[in-house]
């Protein structure tokens, strides 16, 4: 891959042409990463009849071991415990997972020793690409996981294999990230010191390795594609294909015209590049006693910066993600002023709850601006002021904002994303 910086040199193995037989239907091996994205990855390739295995290190089944330990550790630490029992997916095939709850207890006792959090997840990874060349990839004619989750070597024995190799790009490739976090740090000093703008060498080198090794590359967003051009990797490699939304259980929220007080939530870590400084410094133009501000998530900027915010802005902390449904349920505008993502999780679930939407095109969303909400620059204070106070103004415009959100994920759900994975796939094995 040519860059500006010379050329990127990966050998890779030479692999084994495919039979006939292994092109006719494309047959999946899975990397999964934790929880990410609610298993839909997995879930859409077993609806497909394409999932061949999934390799999951901490997946909570009846009767299983990590039932048994998120049992005993909600007596102890609730919220830990809680969020070990949610690992689970019921609709997942149980003879599809494959999992290693020893290795995932290891892994997170020993990341904590790392200085810093990439050589943490260089060595995670690579632990975790051992177990999985050991167990295997059965069937499988593709190997498909998450870019900086999914090591380098896994993809080197899947190619030796005759496998197909590809990958979801989660977030703009690291180069773009820390560019974005670097201005984010000259705009605001001082106000984090758990972001830092170091760009990690090896961690950089280990993602285009990743790239390198890769058949085809799948992201979410317009947003990541364009950055994945940026640095160096061809267009025809990447496929957009944006992430679904699974409606939760239960009846639909059913939103009403608001009177009183607006509240405006954020969900996701409170940090530099989720753009909290834009929201708080967006609340302090407004009179608490007409909209408030909350924000649910781990704070990660320094204690002095936000206590200037705290007649305005609620910091309610990290909760269960079964939590979340409660927050959103509260909020009447959901405001998200990320400076850099793939395509926020969040987002879809505020869209899922009849939520109109304030975002960036950072944010890598769905939302169409003055459809499902507003589209602006993450530096744009003033417009997000305007934005504000114009569903402050008009009431009916929050209920249909809100009602266009929800119906755009809907139309966007499994099925669809289930669709577009099948297409992808199918060509992958063609090729």
């Amino acid at each position: 891959m040519e860059r500006g910086g010379g050329t990127l040199d990966v050998r890779v193995p030479r692999r084994p042409g495919m039979t006939q037989a292994n092109r006719d239907q494309p047959r999946v091996a899975m990397i999964q990463d934790g929880a990410r994205l609610r298993y839909t990855v997995p879930l859409a390739m077993q609806r497909a009849g394409m999932l061949e295995r999934v390799f999951i290190d901490w997946f909570v089944r009846e009767g299983s071991l990590e039932e048994k330990i998120a049992r005993v550790g909600k007596k102890f630490r609730p919220q830990l415990g809680r969020k070990m029992a949610e690992r689970a997916c019921a609709e997942l095939d149980p003879s599809r997972v494959l999992r290693n709850p020893a290795m995932a207890l290891r892994l997170k006792l020993r990341m904590r020793k790392f200085a810093k959090s990439e050589d943490a997840y260089i060595w995670a990874s690579r632990e975790t690409a051992k177990w999985i060349i050991r167990k295997g990839f059965g069937r499988a004619n593709i190997l498909h996981g998450f870019v900086r989750n999914a090591a380098p070597e896994a993809y080197r024995a899947a190619r030796s294999a005759g496998l197909r190799t590809s990958g979801d790009q989660i977030i703009a490739p690291l180069e773009v990230e820390m560019a974005e976090m670097k201005r984010q740090v000259q705009r605001w000093p001082g106000w984090s010191a758990r972001e830092g703008i170091e760009l990690h060498q090896e961690y950089l080198n280990f993602e285009r390795q990743t790239w390198e090794l890769l058949d085809g590359i799948t992201c979410a967003s317009e947003y990541v594609r364009e950055g994945l051009i940026s640095v160096g990797v061809a267009a025809e490699r990447i496929t957009v294909a944006p992430y679904p939304w699974q409606a939760p259980p239960g009846p639909a929220i059913q939103r009403t015209k608001k009177t009183g007080p607006l509240l405006v939530g954020f969900v996701g870590a409170v940090g530099l590049r989720k753009g909290a400084p834009w929201f708080l410094e967006t609340a302090k133009r407004f009179n608490p006693s007409q909209v408030r501000f909350a924000m649910v998530g781990p704070v990660m900027l320094d204690q002095s910066h936000l206590e200037p915010f705290g007649d305005r802005v609620q910091f309610v902390g990290s909760i269960p993600h079964s939590q979340v449904a409660d927050w959103l349920h509260k909020f009447d505008i959901f405001f998200f002023p990320s400076t850099c993502e793939g395509s926020a999780g969040a987002i879809l679930e505020a869209m899922g709850s009849a939520l109109p939407i304030i975002a960036t095109p950072n944010s890598g969303s769905r939302v169409r601006d003055g459809i499902e909400g507003f589209i602006r620059p993450y530096d744009d204070i003033d417009g997000f002021e305007q934005s504000i106070r114009r569903f402050d103004d008009d009431r009916d415009l929050l209920l249909t904002m809100g009602n266009a959100a929800r119906d755009c994920v809907m139309a966007n759900d499994l099925n669809a994303y289930q669709a577009d994975l099948s297409q992808f796939f199918q060509k992958l094995i063609q090729v």
